[in-house]
């Protein structure tokens, strides 16, 4: 859906036109529509490139290394170069930010952004002849984050708690801050406007013992960070290590007292154990150049306190200590050219069946909605599939759906729809199929258009 929108810029239409239709009973699906700072970034690459990931895979890569660069300059000068380096070596050369590089997601952007506000409001003089304009700099950035992530607002919470912790006021340089912020935020409503379906949806699933379960299943995706997800019992041995070297940079961290990083990390982590859907590891990758920066500043004040020589060697022997599960991660990764992954060829054979045998208003269910949408111009929605088949009939007629859309190129919904088409064969006609896709027309819709119908197609491989 980034990708739509940022088509929809380049084409002038309407922002949140998209052609996703919004399914209240998966509000964690998707919202309505995305914030609009990431599909800016992807707009000029549509415009040259088509609907070529490819180019904006490479611009990921290019977001994650000034992203290390924010977060070298953060902490630069409290571990000294050698372990800023260590902390950017660590990250740079983690299996969980390679996989990432793939993915055209607004994860990274967000991160980059997070770590330059944070170097902004570290670095910006709050007196002087120029204050005001490092102020509405940090108000921009600030903006940015939440223009690519909605939980971005975790910042202006950061930069509140960091005044009344420090200050016990909002300071003149806050004040100017938010209110840049807080104006770009209203610009963007004005702008793009609104679409049905968002994130306020999803508050009502907040309960205690979703928030016990973000904690359980973040705990175990940063602990997968350190060790590649590698399970054996020398990672057991790793996450100890690291879990002691934590403890300690904590220690130590706390005798210098809060920073703006750990005020904006605050509210964020807050919102996420909140929040009732967990994201995976890519909710995390703020929090990690944090504790990665942890455990080498806990590694580093022990090590100097036996003599300043063996920081150097702790370092080393740190780096080829987590080398090993990095290194058993890696030989499950692909480490050829970053692949363009555009679909399966029986998807875009799919799609091209929709463009070719359905008119521009018919209605998709399918489960991956968003993506039938932009590559075929067709509105689509996605299912329930923890619901019931009484549920999903009712939403076909709501929605006035005309086909869905089963596959057996993935189980993520454990064989719901397939299921579904088995027990109401009797309401469907298979009109497209290929190997791993299936296209039914719902005739109950088919009978409310009196247009003629297509003879069903079938490939084979």
């Amino acid at each position: 859906m980034y990708v739509h929108h940022a088509q929809n810029i380049v084409e002038g239409r309407p922002y949140a036109d998209t052609d996703y239709i919004y399914n209240p009973r998966v509000p964690a699906y998707s919202p309505g529509m995305y914030p609009p700072v990431f599909p800016l970034l992807l707009a000029p690459l549509y415009k040259f490139f088509g609907l070529n990931l490819l180019p904006m895979k490479l611009e990921q890569v290019a977001v994650f290394l000034l992203a290390l660069a924010a977060v070298f300059a953060c902490w630069r000068r409290d571990v000294g170069w050698g372990y800023a380096l260590a902390l950017i070596a660590i990250l740079g050369f983690s299996p969980v930010f390679w996989a990432a590089k793939d993915r055209v997601l607004s994860d990274l952007p967000f991160m980059m952004f997070f770590y330059i506000a944070a170097v902004i409001a570290q670095q910006a003089p709050g007196f002087g002849k120029n204050w005001w304009a490092w102020a509405i700099l940090l108000g921009v950035t600030v903006y940015a984050a939440i223009g690519t992530r909605t939980v971005g607002i975790a910042l202006i919470a950061g930069i509140v708690l960091y005044d009344a912790l420090r200050h016990r006021k909002i300071t003149q340089f806050s004040g100017v801050a938010l209110t840049a912020c807080v104006a770009l935020v209203l610009l963007q409503s004005r702008l793009i406007g609104s679409a049905p379906g968002g994130y306020m949806d999803q508050v009502h699933a907040i309960t205690g013992h979703t928030a016990l379960l973000n904690l359980a299943e973040y705990s175990r995706v940063l602990a997968g960070f350190w060790v590649a997800s590698v399970r054996n019992e020398f990672s057991f041995f790793v996450l100890a290590v690291v879990a002691i070297l934590t403890l300690a940079g904590i220690f130590y961290r706390y005798k210098n007292g809060f920073t703006i990083i750990e005020a904006f990390l605050v509210p964020y982590i807050g919102i996420l154990i909140l929040w009732p859907y967990a994201a995976g590891v890519r909710a995390v990758f703020p929090i990690i150049p944090w504790i990665v920066f942890l455990a080498l500043n806990g590694l580093r004040k022990m090590s100097e306190r036996f003599s300043r020589g063996y920081a150097t060697a702790a370092i080393l022997a740190f780096l080829l200590l987590l080398g090993i599960p990095f290194s058993e991660g890696y030989r499950a990764l692909d480490f050829g050219p970053i692949r363009e992954n555009q679909g399966l060829p029986e998807f875009n054979e799919l799609c091209e069946a929709v463009r070719s045998r359905t008119s521009a208003g018919d209605i998709f269910i399918y489960y991956r909605a968003r993506a039938l949408s932009l590559y075929t111009g067709r509105p689509a929605s996605p299912y329930n599939y923890r619901g019931t088949e009484v549920e999903l009939t009712e939403q076909l007629q709501t929605i006035h759906a005309a086909y869905l859309i089963t596959s057996t190129a993935f189980d993520d919904d454990r064989g719901f729809l397939n299921r579904y088409v088995r027990d109401h064969a009797e309401e469907l006609d298979l009109r497209y199929q290929n190997a791993k896709f299936r296209m039914y027309r719902i005739r109950a819709a088919a009978e409310s258009n009196s247009a003629p119908e297509s003879q069903p197609e079938t490939q084979s491989n």
